[in-house]
């Protein structure tokens, strides 16, 4: 099947289909200036994924500030890319029902998508880590709760933690009513999450797989695209347009 046909093989499934989720990794973020996690050029081939982990946090915290000090700066000025433009767009067009996301950039919300399952959290906010209050990722540097006293971390899910239980029941929820699973931008490697997809596939619905790089699931999905997720996205939003 030639790349055409395979944009214009979505765009109709996405016509047909009364439940679309789109489940969404690093590359789905990486036209913004965000590094992926693990392609040969990702974060995690650049440093250790052990900096990023509640053991750090607690044993070692100035090398763990120090490695989120650099990432916050890196999310400063980020803004969404046609990937989570063209979502939100399809969402708003009733096309798209939920986005389940890996990352924790917040671009999806930024771009305008309302229903959205946060995996691992969201680098908007720091929190607590003893008493779990909320406060804006510009007082990080204070290391320190102002209310009492504890240490400041991201609000994401660090390695050695639980994804969030809330986030985590909205995203099985969609899984279990998705009738076409879209994947965009994942290895499918980090569990529990890419659990989700083998689900939703399992259940019934047409996975489909728009990465770079092969995927763990690829022999399970009715459509594999190993192509930048925006340039597939635009294509089929164009097949989409014609209708």
């Amino acid at each position: 099947m030639s790349n055409a046909e395979q944009y214009a093989q979505l765009a109709a499934w996405i016509r047909e289909a009364q439940y679309t989720v789109v489940f969404t990794g690093a590359g789905a973020s990486t036209e913004s200036g965000l590094p992926d996690f693990r392609s040969q050029q990702g974060l995690w081939k650049q440093v250790p994924e052990r900096l990023a982990s509640i053991d750090t946090l607690l044993n070692d915290p100035d090398t763990f500030y120090e490695f989120y000090k650099e990432r916050f700066e890196k999310f400063r000025h980020v803004q969404p890319n046609r990937v989570h433009r063209i979502l939100a767009r399809w969402e708003s067009q009733g096309r798209v029902r939920m986005i389940i996301t890996q990352n924790v950039d917040g671009l999806h919300r930024m771009a305008g998508s309302q229903e959205v399952a946060e995996l691992h959290g969201n680098n908007a906010q720091v929190r607590c880590h003893a008493c779990g209050n909320m406060f804006p990722r510009e007082i990080f540097d204070r290391r320190y709760c102002p209310d009492c006293g504890g240490m400041l971390r991201p609000n994401v899910v660090l390695f050695g933690e639980a994804l969030p239980m809330g986030e985590w029941i909205k995203a099985q929820q969609a899984t279990e009513r998705a009738d076409l699973f879209v994947v965009v931008g994942s290895s499918l490697t980090v569990y529990p999450a890419a659990r989700l997809p083998e689900e939703a596939a399992h259940r019934g619905a047409r996975l489909v797989i728009i990465n770079q790089e092969p995927t763990g699931l690829d022999g399970l999905a009715d459509l594999v695209c190993h192509e930048k997720a925006g340039d597939v996205l635009e294509a089929v939003d164009g097949w989409l347009a014609q209708a």
